[in-house]
């Protein structure tokens, strides 16, 4: 029986030091993490299979940070095994979807993930990523059948997911406008005196009238969404947020619910519950 190999200790420290500045580069988006890796790295994710070449990473690096406003790995506390060229860690990570989700929940999305990297020298050539690529959990039926459940319809999720993704983008009122049916029941209770964005809105030209005096009337700060649940053609979205009045310079904050339903793909009623009273004060 062969034993396994016994590292050089002072390069197996050299690569640890690699690693961790390969993991402080993601989570920064320093385009200097390229510079870790060799010429043909190789690299695997999940659903996205085997890519090689630093132009091909530099790519998928650019495709994830487009749908994750943030990443965040738990660095001190990573787990390694030192292998000959093999270096394996285990670790958990955590961050914000651009839809303005947050993971892991830890109910459902864990944030854990194992890596493998083999290096040549002192440069990664190839890393092969473990990890769930639907990060937040959205995928509910199939999460509901590997938990033994009946499995449930994601549309009502998904649009309210587009509606939110949308209003964080600062997307034009008729982008915006074109999630809704042609009729939508819209509502946002408050003093429609005082707040011109709020209150009922009538069709599509409704919604894209309130996304207008909205934009028109404050100067968005923080939209955080905690959780979001679906049940049938309904969803719901639990958050905070904080806006500055442009007229005023107040800043107004607010917990906050979004409850839609949904037909066709399309959201067919909509109320946001707020605190109307801390949005007036600020407005007025």
């Amino acid at each position: 029986m062969t034993a396994d190999p016994v590292p050089d200790l002072d390069l197996a420290e050299a690569r640890l030091k690699v690693i961790d500045a390969y993991f402080r580069g993601a989570d920064s988006r320093d385009p200097a993490w390229l510079d870790l890796f060799t010429e043909d790295v190789e690299l695997f994710f999940p659903k996205f299979g085997l890519t090689r070449g630093k132009a091909a990473v530099a790519e998928f690096g650019a495709r994830l940070a487009a749908e994750l406003e943030s990443l965040e790995h738990d660095i001190p506390r990573l787990r390694t095994i030192v292998a000959g060229d093999t270096i394996v860690v285990e670790g958990s990570e955590a961050g914000v979807t651009r839809s303005g989700l947050r993971w892991p929940d830890g109910v459902v999305s864990q944030g854990r993930f194992c890596d493998v990297f083999e290096f040549a020298g002192r440069l990664i050539r190839s890393i092969h990523i473990y990890v769930d690529p639907d990060f937040t959990s959205a995928d509910r039926d199939r999460i509901r059948i590997l938990r033994g459940e009946a499995a449930g319809g994601g549309g009502a999720r998904a649009a309210l997911e587009r509606y939110i993704a949308a209003m964080r983008s600062e997307a034009t009122p008729e982008a915006v406008a074109s999630l809704f049916t042609e009729d939508p029941d819209w509502d946002i209770p408050g003093a429609v005196d005082r707040v011109p964005w709020i209150g009922r809105r009538s069709g599509r030209a409704g919604v894209a009238d309130f996304v207008r005096a909205l934009w028109d009337g404050i100067e968005p700060i923080r939209f955080d969404i905690s959780s979001i649940v679906s049940e049938g053609d309904r969803a719901f979205a639990a958050g905070e947020l904080e806006s500055r009045a442009r007229r005023t310079g107040r800043i107004m904050r607010s917990e906050f619910i979004i409850d839609v339903t949904v037909r066709d793909g399309l959201i067919s009623r909509h109320r946001l519950l707020e605190d109307s009273f801390a949005v007036a004060e600020a407005v007025a």
